[in-house]
């Protein structure tokens, strides 16, 4: 029986003797290597692009429409001109009046300034351009307001401006094909008044690069035009300011 227990003592130890030396080089059998990559924000963009195609640069790179870019959040591009067209004033109901064609009698369609982006070809929408190379992927809005359309004396009171960008508005961006997290709601601005109204919304996560937005001239319209606005001689024209505000969401 003491035999039988010393030999087993002995096994063991001797096993242990072989284990051992296993456990204390284990440290040279492993290593760790550490990887790292740095990244610094894009360069500002000022130059606008092809509203079609918004990772190439416009082939008239100075026109910038209604804006003069600046910083890393900014407005490469905004059509400069909208013009509602000449028509005969209502004696009965209001009117409403697109930029783009309304009917065959009207002494003038409706009409917009026009850049040719790209070819030789002008592009014949309304084009908002915007540029985010904040890299902070925190999102942001294009809003517009609209001050009152009058001929210095009389107003268009009541009338309200409507970007009906739900629309066939077309939406494109220079990072990406899924431009799901843009939305475009229905936008109506009362002339005169100072509340600005979305037009286009990139949520967080959406909207660095460059977006470009297209809406067609027959889809803007000034509405709820009042009967009997003032004429004098022939023919008047009321004329006022779009202003468009880009802002940056909250990052939280």
């Amino acid at each position: 029986m003491k035999k039988t227990l010393s030999t087993i003592v002995l096994a063991s130890a001797l096993l242990l003797g072989t284990v051992a030396p296993i456990a204390a080089h284990a440290d040279g059998l492993s290593g760790s290597t550490n990887g790292s990559v740095t990244f610094t924000k894009p360069a500002d963009q000022t130059t606008p692009v092809d509203p079609n195609n918004p990772d190439t640069p416009s082939v008239t790179p100075g026109d910038n429409g209604g804006t003069t870019p600046s910083g890393p959040l900014t407005f490469l591009y905004v059509t400069k001109t909208l013009d509602f067209g000449t028509h005969e004033t209502s004696t009965t109901g209001a009117q409403t009046f697109t930029a783009g064609t309304n009917a065959a009698t009207d002494s003038k369609p409706g009409s917009i300034s026009t850049t040719t982006f790209s070819g030789m070809t002008a592009n014949p929408n309304f084009v908002t351009e915007v540029s985010d190379t904040r890299a902070s992927n925190a999102g942001w809005e294009v809003d517009m307001s609209a001050t009152n359309f009058t001929d210095g004396t009389h107003n268009l009171t009541g009338a309200s401006l409507n970007f009906n960008t739900d629309q066939n508005a077309t939406v494109k961006n220079s990072a990406t094909t899924d431009t799901t997290g843009i939305s475009q709601p229905k936008a109506s601005a009362k002339l005169g008044t100072t509340t600005a109204v979305p037009v286009y919304t990139a949520a967080k996560g959406s909207g660095a690069g460059t977006t470009s937005f297209q809406v067609d001239p027959n889809n803007i319209s000034l509405s709820a035009i009042p009967a009997n606005v003032t004429v004098t001689g022939d023919s008047t024209t009321y004329s006022g300011t779009l202003n468009w505000t880009l802002a940056a969401l909250p990052e939280s």
